[in-house]
């Protein structure tokens, strides 16, 4: 699974990203062949997770690093880029977020007319209509119960008398 920052370093260690944290795009976006070895290709999956206000382990996300592979001068690099864009995206996030307040602020009376026109009436409405229905049906459960149990006792009592007699059966004291 990417996670932010998600990039591409290449042979000759230029960083490759895209705002979208998938390598599967960025491969398709480079146009690189990913059926190659590792060792063959010209290129490795890198990512970084953000750590507070800094970055935690740079990860090549491989299932081993070639020999190409510079790991002080490539995670140089990877964090000076991903800083950048970190910047940019912290930039979204404040954007969007302002966004949402006012997109929230504009919706929520409409959400109260909507609620109070059509919701609340409707379940009123409902109940009102389903109320005598639902009298009748518990009244015929009730009914159908007391049935039930009136023919069901006498085969109660012919099984437990039966199984009394076996070893092991502990009987209800009382």
């Amino acid at each position: 699974m990417c996670q932010f920052f998600s990039c591409l370093v290449t042979r000759d260690h230029r960083v490759l990203f895209c705002e979208d944290d998938s390598h599967e795009e960025l491969i398709k976006r480079a146009g690189f062949d990913d059926t190659k070895d590792v060792f063959l290709r010209s290129w490795v999956r890198v990512e970084v997770k953000p750590a507070g206000a800094g970055w935690g382990l740079l990860e090549v996300d491989e299932t081993s690093v070639p020999s190409w592979w510079d790991k002080v001068e490539d995670t140089d690099r990877v964090l000076t880029v991903a800083d950048v864009v970190r910047s940019a995206w912290e930039a979204y996030e404040a954007a969007v977020r302002s966004a949402q307040e006012v997109y929230d602020a504009a919706v929520q009376p409409a959400w109260e007319a909507y609620d109070a026109a059509a919701v609340q009436p409707a379940g009123e409405a409902w109940d009102a209509a389903v109320r005598s229905a639902r009298r009748a049906y518990e009244a015929a459960v009730r009914s159908a119960r007391k049935d039930y149990e009136a023919d069901v006792q006498p085969a109660w009592e012919v099984y437990t008398t039966s199984i009394s007699a076996f070893v092991g059966y502990l009987s209800k004291k009382g």
